[in-house]
């Protein structure tokens, strides 16, 4: 019984152009953007961190305790399912309410896949910017289950060196950016025109 062979093997197929295309797009995002690691980790603090600089596409989870966020000199609070999401230059700090120690779940990937992920065409975002006020939103009901799973998968696949690791973790990673998206206000990915318009 002969196998059916792909049309791609033939050598003798012209290719169309849409195809080549295609091919170099795919091959361009996995040697170039595609991370070639995806970090993941929980830290629990009890005492007002040092500032860090972000340089990494971040996002970051609040597992339990509460507490304060300081982003580029904005005061944000922290409670259970507090997503934030952090692009590079990024400068932050956590401040632990007394008593209640914040744990802390952080996944971390290389800050070109940041450019792959807001430039994606599933999502609308009008330009790309790096905004002093980066998308903080409070979850509940599934969107809270939905990212403490996500995270959960990341911290997984972080112990693990499975062949298909980066590739789960970047869904994992989308999954937390179409959070964002959808509970952010709106006006918050268009154009300060576009703002300007709403508010008339």
């Amino acid at each position: 019984m002969q196998k059916d062979i792909p049309q791609s093997v033939d050598p003798d197929e012209p290719k169309t152009p849409g195809h080549a295309i295609f091919s170099g797009a795919h091959d361009y995002f996995v040697n170039n953007v595609l991370p070639d690691t995806i970090q993941a980790h929980v830290s629990r603090y009890q005492t007002p961190t040092s500032y860090a600089n972000n340089r990494d596409q971040t996002f970051i989870l609040v597992r339990s305790g509460k507490g304060k966020a300081l982003i580029n000199g904005l005061e944000y609070n922290l409670r259970p399912n507090t997503l934030i999401n952090l692009g590079p230059f990024h400068r932050y700090r956590f401040l632990p309410s007394k008593g209640t120690p914040l744990e802390i779940a952080e996944a971390r990937m290389n800050s070109s896949t940041y450019v792959y992920m807001i430039a994606n065409p599933y999502l609308k975002c009008e330009q790309l910017t790096v905004p002093s006020q980066p998308p903080v939103v409070y979850l509940k009901g599934l969107s809270a289950e939905i990212a403490n799973e996500s995270m959960d998968g990341l911290l997984h696949e972080a112990m693990n060196d499975s062949t298909d690791r980066i590739q789960l973790c970047f869904c994992y990673m989308m999954n937390f950016l179409g959070i964002i998206t959808d509970q952010m206000p709106k006006a918050y990915f268009a154009s300060s025109t576009m703002h300007n318009k709403d508010k008339k």
